[in-house]
């Protein structure tokens, strides 16, 4: 039965006292995947949490975790929600000055940070948030050399453990009683929005914003009991935040935690894990990564492939027509074949995914659907759900039982969704932020008549399965005055051979232009198989036999839009978009605006200058 005055922490310490012996977690240790069941589990929360009050951590305080995906996050994460404090995570490839903001935003009293590397970034801030006590290295001593701010105390994980070791047996009340204080309605963390533009807000997220989605997932998502999912993408989002390590303490799955994201493949088949989140880039490398290596395979086994392919393609299209009652027929047309299929070819690809994979999810992002269906096909269906941080993670998802590719599945029940005139997508309900830390106005701004506005467009279809169109702010409006929306048009690229990234624009312009990357194992390939010399991949993008096979794929999608939305020009840069460039945010979204600012020139190449002075407001603007 729900309990609406229920917290995940509650639950977490009721799993370790109703499963102390069921595992909970797995992490590498000397080089094999070790299990650490709840009993263990929670000792070392409960050590944490001891030394945490051992620094006279309050109720309220906010503590940061600057930190990869690994069971430390969890630990502290856990621990700083046992004692009443505030999570405030913070992305560990951002820079000091980035750091720095939200240390001081926050005003956090404590800090994790995950090895001595992102210890001195932080001790290279040159002044310090006055409200900051303790930092704590998770992995690794604290450097001797590592400057000691004045009234900071610098420790390890080690010393952290073994104040807490002291603490509570001399204060065996403390912890209970923080943890008897801890309501539903209490803030339980700060999260930073990554943004595509402006200063990041602090979204805040009470333990029943949390509560309230682990709860509706678990009672209408269906999960195994000995369900297992493999942990990799950042603890610092919301996504995995709830969906994955809150949502596994809730559903008591087994979690375990990759290596890093170079060693995803590897833990996938030492795991075999049953459940997966991973955003959409992650789909799509996958699947251009199986492409590529079919071509180059024999003739006679790509043949084999893609007959696989287009039986299991066949299979699926006459599921969907044919009514319930009439299943059986396609089992008996299929049955057969689809068995051969799955031995020679599914089988085979599933494996290299751990090969227990019931369902996968994907978030954060647009999903294409070309990209879907092919995981579908060989027998590992992609749930796809939509959400924000402000809603804490999914206000709508798709179930394995009935996914409807295109869509992100009907609203969470319990969730007021709604479409506004101008189509933005509106919610209300138990899973909606308390407001943005510290900025009023900007929570005012948020809100109309007591809905959230998300900032996407949307609509529902006849069967009210959600669909996401765009964002509202990256909408293009043509100077013909059209609507395009750019994030459609990207998706379709998804399944394209060469294609990694494809940037839309064109707003205020006569006609709708793209700057391009390319995939460099894939282009790699299409070199070698079309006998074209290169030393380097990056000089391949501006060969005149990539540019046509470029040049054949927008052809291939412009055949899929309307007029006003084809793509009349492009460039293609010679290296992709990255994280440490500043132009993908940490879940590898598009930093549009960052990545506009500095190829300008290029586009603007692929205008005449009339259009040019347009868009300054030179000329006369003749956009409506």
């Amino acid at each position: 039965m729900p309990h609406d005055d229920e917290t995940i922490v509650q639950v977490f310490w009721e799993r370790v006292t109703r499963s102390p012996d069921r595992p909970a977690i797995m992490h590498k240790v000397s080089g094999v995947y070790r299990p650490v069941i709840w009993r263990e589990h929670g000792r070392l929360v409960e050590l944490v949490a001891g030394g945490l009050l051992n620094t006279a951590v309050q109720r309220g305080d906010r503590i940061g975790i600057i930190c990869g995906t690994r069971p430390h996050w969890t630990w502290a994460d856990v621990a700083i929600l046992s004692v009443g404090g505030v999570t405030v995570p913070i992305y560990p490839t951002l820079n000091a000055p980035e750091m720095d903001y939200m240390l001081r935003h926050s005003a956090v009293s404590g800090l994790f940070v995950e090895n001595a590397r992102q210890l001195l970034k932080v001790l290279s801030i040159a002044k310090l948030s006055t409200s900051l006590k303790f930092i704590v290295v998770m992995d690794g001593q604290v450097p001797v050399d590592a400057p000691a701010p004045e009234g900071i105390r610098l420790m390890n994980w080690t010393d952290l453990m073994m104040d807490g070791e002291v603490y509570l047996p001399a204060h065996p009340a403390d912890l209970p009683a923080r943890l008897a204080a801890i309501k539903a309605d209490d803030l339980a963390t700060i999260v930073y929005t990554s943004g595509t533009t402006g200063i990041p807000k602090g979204v805040m997220i009470t333990h029943k914003n949390i509560h309230f989605v682990c709860q509706t997932l678990s009672l209408n998502v269906g999960f195994h009991p000995d369900d297992i999912t493999l942990s990799f993408l950042p603890l610092s989002h919301i996504f995995e935040r709830v969906g994955g390590q809150m949502l596994a303490i809730y559903e008591g799955l087994i979690m375990a935690y990759a290596e890093s994201m170079e060693t995803v493949p590897l833990n996938m088949q030492e795991v075999r894990p049953t459940i997966m989140n991973a955003v959409p880039r992650f789909y799509e490398k996958a699947y251009n990564r199986i492409n590529t290596e079919i071509r180059k395979m024999p003739k006679a086994q790509q043949y084999l492939i893609r007959w696989a392919l287009s039986l299991g393609r066949r299979a699926a299209k006459h599921k969907e027509t044919l009514a319930s009652g009439h299943e059986k027929v396609v089992e008996d047309i299929y049955r057969t074949e689809l068995r051969v299929a799955d031995r020679l070819v599914f089988a085979k690809i599933r494996k290299r995914f751990g090969g227990r994979l019931r369902f996968l999810v994907s978030g954060a992002a647009p999903l294409s659907t070309e990209v879907q269906q092919f995981f579908e096909t060989i027998g590992m269906p992609i749930v796809e759900g939509y959400g924000l941080t402000e809603t804490a993670a999914p206000l709508a998802c798709n179930k394995p039982a009935s996914i409807r590719r295109g869509t992100v599945g009907k609203p969470l029940p319990g969730l007021d969704v709604k479409i506004a005139e101008d189509g933005e997508i509106l919610v209300k309900g138990a899973s909606v932020f308390a407001g943005y830390y510290r900025d009023d106005d900007a929570t005012k701004e948020a809100f109309r008549d007591g809905y959230f506005c998300t900032g996407d467009i949307g609509a529902f279809d006849e069967e009210g399965y959600l669909k996401i169109l765009d964002r509202k702010k990256d909408l293009i409006i043509t100077a013909g005055g059209k609507h395009v929306a750019p994030q459609y048009i990207e998706n379709l690229f998804a399944g394209e051979r060469l294609t990694s990234r494809v940037l839309i624009y064109g707003d205020r312009r006569k006609y709708i232009t793209a700057l391009m990357t390319l995939t460099p194992e894939a282009l790699e390939t299409f070199a070698r198989s079309n006998n074209i010399p290169f030393v380097t991949v990056e000089e391949l993008a501006t060969h005149p036999q990539v540019r046509h096979e470029v040049e054949q794929s927008v052809t291939r999608i412009n055949e899929r839009l309307a007029s006003f939305e084809q793509i009349k020009k492009f460039v293609i840069l010679e290296q992709d978009f990255s994280i440490e460039n500043n132009e993908l945010t940490p879940t590898l979204k598009m930093r549009r605006k960052i990545i506009i600012e500095k190829h300008k020139h290029l586009l603007d190449g692929l205008y005449d200058e009339e259009d040019i002075r347009i868009e300054e407001g030179v000329g006369d603007s003749v956009a409506s």
